[in-house]
C-alpha cells in the first residue's frame, strides 16, 4: 500500500484564487498519516503532529484562558500552495487571532516544522467547501497534570468567565438600577424610547456585564444574527484589516444586519479619528433602519473632546444611564455572591467558608468597584487555598491591603480627614480651620472633629490645634453633639459612615 496524495483544484473564490490542496493519508505502512498523523515523507513529522506540538507550545505561552478563548477554536485544514491553511470560526475571530497571536503561531510552527512553511489563517466561511472537506479531527490532547495552583486558578477563572454574565445574576442596587432597567427592556425586545443608549460609569461597575446579558438574552430568543457585541478593540481590528484589504464591506455587513449593536469601551475609539468616523457611519445606518446602538463608556459624552458637535448630539439625543460605584448594601451582596460562587466551584475536598464579619469588613473598607471587590475575594481564596489553610480574618485584611496599594494601613491623618470632609460638603480646609460660625462651615467642621476623634489616636487638645488652634472643649462639644445626633438621625449616621469608609480607604493611609 502506498502513501497517496489528494490534489483538488479550485476556481478563484473567497480564499483568494485557484488553489491546489493536499491532505496526507495514513495508509502507508511507514507511519505516514493524514493531518493528524505522526510523520510525513522522508521521515519528517506530519502536519497533524506539528499542529499538536504547536498547540501545546501556544498553551504554555498564553495560558489556559487565552488558549481556550482563541487558539482552541482554530482548525488545521490543509496544505494549500505550500502554505498551511488554518481556519477560524468567523471573521472577527480571524482578525483577532491574526493581530494578537499570528506571529506566535508562525514562530511556533517554524520551530516544529523542518520545512518551515508559512501559516495562513482564514475565516471558515471564506474557505471553499472542498478545501474544508480535507480537514480531519484533531486527536484529543492528554489532560495536564493536576496540581493545587492550577485547580485554584481554574476556579477563579471559571467564576469570572464571561459565560456567567447574564441579567439573571446581575446584582442590582441604587447605583445601577436605571441601567439595569434599560438592559432588561432591551433584552426582552421592547422599546426604550431611544435608538442610542449609553451606559456611563467608572470601570468595574458592570457595564460589560449588562451588555453581555443583553446579548445572551437576545441570542436565546431572537437568534444569533439579531444582536452584535463588539469591544472597541474588535471594531478597530476589523476596520483596520478592511482598510488594508481596501474592502470594508465585511464589517459593514456584520454591523448592519443586527437589530441591536453594542460597542464596549467606546472612549477608546475616540482617539482614532478615522475609526470614529467609520463607527458613526454605521451608527447612523443602524438607527435609520430601526435598530438600536448601545455604547458603554467610562466618561460622559459631554467630556469626550474628540466628538464633533453632530456626534455628541447623536449620543446625547438618546438615553444616557449613569452607573456609580456600588453602595454599601450592594457591596455586601457582591462580596457574598462571589464568595459563594468560588465555594461552589472549588475542587472536591476544598472548602471556602466566608464569614459575615468578613463580608462586612470588605464592604466597609473597600468602597470600590464590583471588580475590585471580586479581586479581594479571589485574593483571600488563592492566598489561603494554595497554602493549605482555612480562610482567616488576617487573610481578608491582607486582601484589603493589596487592593489599597500593598502597604499596611495606618490610622488616617487629621489632614486627610479634613481634606475629604471638606470635599464632601463643598467647602475648603481653610473654611474648617477658620473662625467663621456660619452653619455651612460650622457643621462640616463638627463632623470633621468627630471623625478625627473616632479614627485617630489624637487627643482633644491635639485635634483642636489642627482646627485653627481651638480649645479642647470645643472639640469635646462637637464630638458629643454629633454622637447624639447620629443616634436619632439614621440618614446622618449613614452619611457619616460612608464618609468614614472613604477616609479609611484613602491611599494616603498606606504611605
Amino acid at each position: 500500500m502506498i502513501n497517496k496524495q489528494t490534489t483538488t483544484k479550485f476556481s478563484p473564490g473567497a480564499t483568494g484564487g485557484a488553489f491546489a490542496a493536499r491532505a496526507f493519508d495514513d495508509a502507508a505502512p511507514n507511519g505516514r498519516r493524514a493531518l493528524g498523523g505522526a510523520s510525513g515523507g522522508g521521515g519528517e513529522p506530519g502536519v497533524g503532529s506539528i499542529w499538536t506540538e504547536v498547540r501545546a507550545t501556544l498553551r504554555r505561552q498564553l495560558g489556559d484562558s487565552r488558549f481556550e478563548n482563541w487558539i482552541a477554536k482554530l482548525e488545521l485544514v490543509a496544505e494549500v500552495n505550500g502554505e498551511i491553511l488554518i481556519s477560524a470560526p468567523g471573521e472577527l475571530e480571524r482578525d483577532r487571532v491574526r493581530s494578537n497571536f499570528g506571529h506566535l503561531i508562525q514562530q511556533a510552527w517554524k520551530q516544529s516544522d523542518p520545512r518551515r512553511r508559512v501559516v495562513s489563517i482564514e475565516a471558515r466561511e471564506r474557505i471553499e467547501p472542498e478545501v474544508l472537506a480535507l480537514a480531519q479531527p484533531l486527536a484529543a490532547e492528554p489532560p495536564p497534570a493536576r496540581d493545587l495552583l492550577a485547580d485554584a486558578l481554574s476556579v477563579v477563572e471559571e467564576v469570572a468567565s464571561e459565560g456567567d454574565q447574564t441579567l439573571d445574576n446581575f446584582l442590582v442596587g441604587d447605583s445601577n438600577c436605571v441601567a439595569f432597567g434599560l438592559a432588561r427592556r432591551l433584552a426582552s425586545g421592547h422599546s426604550v424610547a431611544a435608538q442610542v443608549v449609553t451606559l456611563v460609569g467608572p470601570h468595574g461597575v458592570g457595564k460589560s456585564h449588562l451588555m453581555r446579558g443583553i446579548e445572551k438574552a437576545l441570542v436565546a430568543t431572537r437568534g444569533k444574527d439579531s444582536v452584535l457585541y463588539l469591544s472597541s478593540e474588535d471594531f478597530t481590528v476589523a476596520f483596520v484589516e478592511g482598510v488594508k484589504r481596501k474592502d470594508t464591506s465585511d464589517l459593514r455587513t456584520t454591523m448592519r444586519r443586527a437589530k441591536v449593536v453594542m460597542l464596549d469601551d467606546f472612549q477608546f475609539i475616540c482617539s482614532k479619528p478615522g475609526t470614529l468616523v467609520e463607527f458613526f457611519s454605521h451608527l447612523r445606518a443602524i438607527v435609520a433602519n430601526g435598530g438600536v446602538v448601545v455604547l458603554a463608556c467610562d466618561q460622559s459624552p459631554s467630556l469626550l473632546d474628540q466628538l464633533d458637535d453632530r456626534m455628541r448630539d447623536e449620543i446625547q439625543g438618546g438615553v444616557i444611564a449613569q452607573m456609580e460605584l456600588p453602595e454599601r448594601s450592594l457591596r455586601r451582596e457582591i462580596v457574598r455572591a462571589k464568595a459563594n460562587a468560588i465555594a461552589e466551584t472549588a475542587p472536591d475536598g476544598e472548602e471556602f467558608p466566608f464569614e459575615d464579619e468578613w463580608v462586612d469588613l470588605l464592604a466597609d473598607r473597600l468602597p470600590a468597584s464590583g471588580r475590585a471587590l471580586y479581586g479581594a475575594v479571589r485574593n483571600v481564596f488563592v492566598g489561603t487555598v494554595l497554602a493549605g489553610h482555612a480562610p482567616t480574618r488576617a487573610a481578608v485584611e491582607k486582601a484589603i491591603q493589596l487592593q489599597l496599594g500593598g502597604a499596611p494601613t495606618r490610622p488616617p491623618k487629621i489632614d486627610t480627614i479634613k481634606d475629604l470632609t471638606a470635599k464632601a460638603y463643598g467647602v475648603t480646609k481653610q473654611d474648617l480651620e477658620s473662625s467663621c460660625r456660619k452653619r455651612q462651615f460650622a457643621q462640616p467642621r463638627q463632623y470633621a472633629m468627630y471623625l478625627c476623634r473616632r479614627l485617630t489616636t489624637c487627643s482633644y487638645p491635639q485635634i483642636g490645634r489642627m482646627f485653627g488652634d481651638r480649645d479642647h472643649t470645643t472639640v469635646l462639644f462637637a464630638f458629643r453633639k454629633i454622637a447624639q445626633a447620629i443616634q436619632a438621625n439614621t440618614q446622618l449616621a449613614e452619611e457619616l459612615r460612608q464618609l468614614e469608609q472613604r477616609i479609611l480607604a484613602d491611599p494616603r493611609n498606606c504611605r
